[in-house]
């Protein structure tokens, strides 16, 4: 995973549909509704009602854009944040403009937080490259201090290996159904990152996993199920964008779930217990492999 973040850095080879103009009104306004439409951030600051954080922790940092704005509005006072790609946080570093963020290199899949040291956790598009989900959301429940919380800006859609034939069928139709000078090719491909093999690699279970040990406090869908899809296979169209953006939400309406969400969660009140259950899924699923390898033998 560190050498393809360590490529990205340099040279990015992937669309980033959320950049577009239309598409972030869209998604905010999902957020924080019509008539106020939020930046995540901003609506979690809206949400917190003025409360602020001593310390927090970012895990899947990049080169560092959330640390440096958490730190700017005054929501936490020093923030650690940590990352596999060394490129990203020599970039962080460099442009980080305090002393309050400290920056180092941990594997999201082994790392060992410190207990009862911080005020909030913080992810942003980084949990779906995680393998070892009910590992790393023990360790949070430990490493929160009494009171804090966890926040998620997540792709919490499909995981790589969900993706089929039928799964992407509505936007399969809908692709098909574009002109064909607006599209890449003449059929969508599944959108699986052959490139990053972490890339939503249990995606799907992100918030199973995370309500094991904690409760939910807030979630605000944001889309992503048609524009997420579609939009990388596209060729920059600017007039098509309110079209796509409209069927997505007619999509939703439909009940079709979104694939992205803003997420705060809060430790359940029994720590202990908490972690038990996280062993015990760890455990369920190691008997599960176990099993199915002992079929694939027999």
């Amino acid at each position: 995973m560190s050498d393809f973040w360590d490529r990205e850095v340099v040279q990015r080879q992937h669309c980033e549909w959320m950049a577009l103009a239309p598409v972030r009104q869209h998604m905010n306004e999902l957020i924080g509704g019509a008539a106020e439409p939020r930046w995540p951030i901003d609506w979690l600051e809206s949400w917190l009602r003025g409360r602020t954080f001593a310390r927090a922790l970012s895990i899947g940092c990049g080169t560092g854009a959330l640390e440096r704005d958490l730190v700017a509005r005054g929501l936490c006072e020093r923030v650690d944040a940590f990352d596999a790609s060394i490129a990203s946080l020599a970039i962080a570093k460099q442009a980080a403009t305090s002393d309050r963020i400290r920056y180092f290199a941990a594997d999201f899949n082994r790392c060992a937080l410190p207990r009862d040291k911080y005020d909030a956790v913080f992810f942003h598009q980084s949990a779906h490259h995680v393998r070892r989900l009910e590992w790393l959301f023990n360790q949070i429940v430990g490493a929160l201090k009494p009171g804090g919380i966890v926040y998620l800006d997540e792709y919490v859609g499909p995981s790589r290996f969900d993706w089929n034939a039928e799964r992407i069928a509505p936007q399969q139709a809908f692709y098909r159904a574009l002109p064909r000078e607006l599209r890449t090719a003449d059929a969508l491909a599944l959108p699986i990152q052959q490139d990053d093999p972490t890339e939503a690699i249990r995606s799907s279970s992100i918030e199973p996993a995370l309500r094991i040990g904690f409760d939910i406090a807030a979630r605000r869908p944001y889309g992503g199920t048609l524009l997420s899809i579609v939009l990388p296979q596209m060729k920059s169209t600017p007039d098509a964008l309110p079209w796509c953006i409209a069927c997505e939400r007619a999509l939703l309406a439909a009940g079709v779930p979104s694939f992205y969400a803003v997420i705060v969660a809060r430790p359940k009140r029994l720590r202990l217990a908490a972690s038990m259950r996280y062993a015990l899924a760890r455990l369920r699923m190691r008997l599960n492999a176990e099993w199915r390898r002992f079929r694939a033998r027999s």
